[in-house]
């Protein structure tokens, strides 16, 4: 690989987040966040091998980069009374040194490359506190954050006469780390993130995985991809537990995406997604989740500064 450019490892997100479609982050993004991996999606691809220089597939080590994302979406918040997540200016910014890289609000470590196999060491935030907070910082590279956190409503069951009212909970910013495991095979981009809570909050565990490739590629890209998140007993009852009325347990999470990538110019490009995740029973079934499901839609243009 070039010392002076470095192919955009892929990584899932949640929640997210780059041009195969399968990238770091969401993530969410999973998670987590789901969104990121979308809106980089003409960064990532093939073999890190093939990286010869700057170009949409590649970013140049050592260099600092920026883009903004300017358009319309939602994402749905799954709470009892929880208002949905707009998508209308996401911000977004990397790093990639020869080893150390940040990407958005994740911090990683390359450990060894291996031909399409690459292993870092990882740090990414939890992400299901973006139902209960608004301003949580990964909500501002998913929309405006226009609601307080003291603002947050009484959760009650809906449509249920005499309902219990309860204070959701309050979970803290938590960061999980652990190793990540990115590879491709052919056409085929895959990621899987061990993770653990590393912030004492919850000593719970996450694992992500996820599997993407293009669809069709002409002027732009059409791409897909599926994925899971599990989340422990103590991740869920951290965010989903109601105590005296519902304890949670382990909850598998899967999710499908589907995107398309239009260059428009050397700065510019096109870019939608959609994306469908199904909540596992575990998180579902507490009584203050409303919905068994959260659905991500965006449709806009992306800047590179």
């Amino acid at each position: 690989m070039s010392r002076h450019a470095r192919k955009v490892a892929p990584h899932a997100d949640h929640g997210a987040h780059t041009g195969a479609p399968v990238t770091h982050s969401a993530a969410a993004r999973v998670a987590s966040l789901a969104i990121i991996f979308w809106l980089n999606q003409a960064h990532a691809g093939g073999n890190a091998d093939d990286c010869e220089g700057p170009t949409v597939d590649c970013v140049a080590i050592g260099r600092w980069n920026f883009s903004v994302a300017l358009g319309a979406g939602v994402r749905t918040n799954p709470l009892v009374n929880g208002e949905d997540i707009p998508l209308v200016v996401i911000p977004q910014f990397s790093y990639y040194g020869k080893r150390f890289f940040i990407d958005n609000l994740d911090l990683g470590f390359t450990l060894a490359e291996r031909g399409d196999n690459t292993f870092n060491l990882i740090a990414t935030p939890g992400y299901d506190r973006v139902y209960f907070y608004r301003s949580d910082l990964q909500n501002l590279f998913l929309g405006f954050p226009n609601v307080s956190a003291a603002s947050r409503p009484i959760l009650e069951s809906p449509d249920t006469p005499g309902a219990t009212k309860v204070s959701p909970p309050k979970p803290r910013i938590t960061y999980l780390a652990g190793p990540e495991w990115t590879f491709k095979y052919g056409p085929v981009s895959g990621q899987l993130d061990l993770l653990r809570d590393a912030t004492g909050q919850n000593s719970g565990d996450e694992i992500r995985g996820a599997l993407g490739t293009p669809l069709l590629k002409s002027k732009g890209t059409l791409s897909a991809s599926i994925g899971f998140t599990w989340k422990s007993t103590a991740t869920v009852n951290y965010y989903y537990r109601v105590p005296g009325f519902y304890s949670g347990s382990a909850a598998f999470d899967p999710f499908i995406r589907l995107g398309y990538t239009l260059p428009l110019s050397s700065k510019w490009r096109f870019n939608t997604f959609a994306e469908y995740e199904r909540l596992g029973h575990g998180i579902a079934d507490s009584p203050i989740v409303a919905e068994h499901s959260v659905a991500t839609v965006f449709a806009g243009a992306i800047y590179a500064f």
